[in-house]
């Protein structure tokens, strides 16, 4: 699985890719949620009850499906609509939760390593990438040195891939010297995609 902090860069780039028209305190409070979102679905890690055992699949992670991870923004947006919220603003706004609640799938599947039951309940079948672009988080231990090595390339990959995506949204005109900044930082992520590509699974 990636990390707390992969899906929290993960929101951040679901927040930032847009500009919205609201106050400090709802922007704060947006982005909080969107990271909650984006972490929501390993509550499981908490709620085992969440897991169940299926004969012979093995484990199914109901949180890890397509309509698991989709539970808390439909919710979102369905108390924004009873809130009052115009539609224009419903729309953007239910875009981005649904974007950072499917992001967190997204994460998963990019490490090559975790099965996730996608089309649970339709099917029981998991499926796995067979190449991992990005590390899996590493065992919580001050003293495990994967931890720190995981953690340092899954942000090698997602915090310059992110701002490059937030450079290109937020700007109507690039110029040369942003257009090198952006190659940049493409190159930044997708070296540390190889080395995360290279490591064993």
């Amino acid at each position: 699985m990636s990390s707390f902090i992969g899906h929290s860069l993960a929101a951040l780039g679901v927040f930032s890719s847009e500009e919205l028209p609201a106050s400090t305190y709802f922007k704060k409070f947006w982005l909080e949620w969107l990271i909650v979102i984006a972490s929501a679905p390993d509550i499981d890690h908490i709620l085992r009850a969440l897991i169940l055992t299926v004969y012979p699949e093995g484990k199914i992670r109901i949180t890890h499906s397509i309509l698991g991870s989709l539970m808390l923004p439909f919710g979102t947006i369905l108390l924004l609509t009873i809130l009052g919220f115009k539609r224009s603003s419903r729309t953007r706004l239910g875009v981005q939760v649904i974007i950072a609640g499917l992001s967190h799938l997204v994460l998963d599947l990019l490490t090559g390593v975790n099965e996730l039951p996608l089309l649970w309940p339709f099917s029981l079948e998991n499926f796995k990438l067979p190449f991992g672009l990005l590390p899996s988080a590493g065992k919580v231990s001050l003293l495990n040195y994967y931890l720190y090595r995981n953690l340092f390339i899954e942000v090698g990959v997602l915090a310059p891939l992110f701002y490059s995506i937030y450079l290109i949204r937020h700007n109507c005109i690039i110029t040369r010297l942003q257009k090198i900044r952006i190659i940049g930082l493409l190159l930044i992520s997708i070296c540390f995609m190889f080395w995360s590509f290279s490591l064993s699974r």
